[in-house]
């Protein structure tokens, strides 16, 4: 790989951006759970001594916060604490650093670019269904379910450092169902064909499970985020684009992303001290169109969201992130990214709901958090929406449908097209990329929803009337704002 860039001058006429005095690590530290502990290592476990946990369910790691307690009671843990650091260390250790900087491969960690190789050759292997609706390909389904049959026996040989298609005589030991829990769940909910932050976090977590069963180094955490995590992207992207999988509810409206949170969050780290890149330089479309995004994710999510974004300009379709271009560098932009992703993904039970525990991550019950009264009255269960139910909430459809409606019109019945096309036209009108419409109701909603839905499979017609009664209490812009001050 070839060094960065900060030492060219490129021809954009932008001036020095360097600030040597500033500390980052002591600005972070104070986010996390305790600053004296932040550059602390987790805690670590034998995998070949450790007692699994979940027997009863073949070791699979298992939800265990399900109300707000629950989620009060995480937060007061160690394992919340090594969860959070873990992210800070990660963007740390990229500070200043490119994607094609000058770093030398691994042995373990080009294990991992295997495996992960591997699940992409599934994609290639099981093409998206001709008919598409304008929600999820169902053929996203036949993916998942390969990588949840194979995940556990390519784990098990990449950990113990043999060949992906090494035959597996003996039974393999539970830990591998529990690490594989986290991996199968990275890449989205097969039921429902959609994709979030949730997932995003969970690919964390598959990569938490290998720090702390001593497979990845500490000196290697660089690598996790510009190689390994920059890999995970890109292949979420191409599900994205090959399955149409939905954006998990509508987080759009933050405007960063209708999928992703973490390339902002270690982007922006990448990009501190740049001596030309200052985030007001999103909005310079020369920039982001030239190789720095190849080089910086913050810059390579914007030039993303540019070209499947293309009907309307960046402050249309992501006004959040042009409000975050007004920052004044890129530090107090990744200060306020884990400020942010502490409070928006990490601090909201809809997403925290869908976390797995088992032997490696472990759920610890603070048994001093105890449940409030009106938290009893406002405890809801956990709901999995089935793709098949086809409009049992408020869906909001994939930008990649949306971009390629004439493609969905093309390969669909006359009397489809119909429905389709009025369809079509509403979605784009009334749910455009920055819908205010969840697909589930956040932390601090009461939502009462009556449906009727009357069916004809025959013609693969579904009209669907939905009279929802949401009483929302999301944040303001300016609460959302305060995260990154305009200084």
């Amino acid at each position: 790989m070839t060094e960065n860039n900060n030492n060219k001058i490129p021809s954009f006429g932008l001036k020095s951006n360097v600030n040597s005095t500033y500390n980052h690590l002591e600005t972070v530290a104070k986010l996390s759970s305790d600053e004296k502990l932040v550059n602390e290592p987790p805690k670590f476990v034998d995998i070949k001594t450790i007692t699994p946990l979940n027997v009863e369910n073949n070791g699979i790691a298992q939800k265990r916060i399900i109300t707000k307690r629950d989620l009060r009671s995480f937060h007061t843990t160690s394992t919340y604490s090594e969860l959070l650091n873990f992210i800070i260390q990660l963007s740390l250790d990229i500070q200043g650093k490119s994607l094609k900087s000058n770093f030398t491969i691994t042995k373990n960690i080009n294990s991992i670019i295997v495996l992960l190789n591997q699940l992409d050759q599934y994609i290639t292997d099981i093409p998206p269904k001709q008919i598409r609706t304008r929600f999820g390909n169902e053929s996203f389904v036949e993916w998942f379910n390969m990588v949840e049959k194979e995940s556990p026996k390519l784990l098990f040989n990449l950990i113990n450092d043999k060949p992906l298609n090494t035959p597996i005589t003996n039974e393999i030991p539970l830990v591998y169902n529990e690490i594989s829990t986290y991996l199968q769940n990275s890449w989205g909910d097969k039921q429902r064909i959609d994709y979030g932050s949730g997932h995003e976090l969970n690919f964390i977590c598959f990569l938490l499970c290998l720090v702390k069963i001593k497979f990845i180094k500490r000196e290697e955490y660089e690598l996790l985020v510009l190689v390994i995590f920059n890999k995970y992207l890109n292949m979420m992207r191409r599900l994205q684009e090959s399955y149409w999988l939905e954006p998990a509810g509508s987080h759009g409206v933050w405007g960063l992303d209708d999928y992703h949170f973490l390339p902002f969050l270690f982007g922006s780290s990448q990009l501190i001290e740049h001596k030309y890149i200052r985030p007001k330089s999103i909005r310079n479309d020369e920039i982001v169109n030239s190789s720095f995004s190849d080089e910086y994710m913050y810059l390579g999510c914007i030039r993303f969201i540019g070209k499947v974004k293309s009907g309307g300009s960046l402050l249309e379709h992501s006004p959040m992130l042009v409000d975050i271009s007004g920052v004044k560098n890129w530090s107090k932009v990744n200060e306020g990214m884990i400020k942010m992703f502490k409070s928006e993904v990490l601090g909201k039970l809809p997403i925290m709901q869908h976390m797995f525990f088992a032997s490696i991550i472990q759920y610890i019950d603070n048994t001093d958090i105890i449940e409030t009264e009106e938290e009893i009255n406002q405890r809801k269960p956990i709901v999995t929406h089935s793709f098949s139910s086809c409009g049992c909430i408020n869906r909001v459809p994939s930008m990649f449908a949306v971009a390629n409606t004439d493609k969905i019109l093309a390969s669909t019945s006359t009397t489809t097209t119909t429905t389709t096309t009025t369809t079509t036209t509403t979605s784009i009108n009334n749910n455009s990329n920055n819908t205010t419409n969840d697909d589930h109701c956040n932390d601090n909603e009461q939502c009462f929803e009556t449906h009727n839905h009357n069916h004809n499979h025959n013609n693969h017609n579904h009209n669907h009337n939905h009279n929802h009664n949401h009483n929302h209490n999301h944040p303001p812009p300016q609460q959302q704002r305060s995260y990154f001050p305009l200084d």
